[in-house]
């Protein structure tokens, strides 16, 4: 990127005659094959937060029926409830 303190005077005039000018794009090739690009997917892990509750015993006992992973399933039922009767989410990142 040029530093601007090393502009002229005319060549920012000229910079600012330009405006919202259109852009020429005909000397850029058009890129119409994107087979061989790369890109990356980034999965944003929410912050998980320990609790402790109390639940009644048959309610654990049919979330731990679920296995491995079944903190993981009760917090998708969790937000599933609360997505369902459009419940606010707080934003917590701040």
């Amino acid at each position: 990127m040029t530093n601007l303190s090393n502009l002229t005077q005319e060549q920012i005039d000229e910079l600012k005659n330009l405006g919202n000018a259109p852009v020429d794009y005909s000397d850029i090739p058009k890129t119409t094959d994107f087979s061989k690009a790369k890109f990356k997917y980034y999965k944003i892990e929410p912050i998980k937060q320990t609790v402790t509750m109390r639940l009644d015993a048959d309610l654990v006992a049919v979330l731990k029926s679920f296995g491995k992973g079944y903190q993981s399933k009760t917090n998708e039922i969790l937000r599933s409830v609360v997505m369902e009767h459009k419940m606010p989410v707080l934003d917590i990142t701040d």
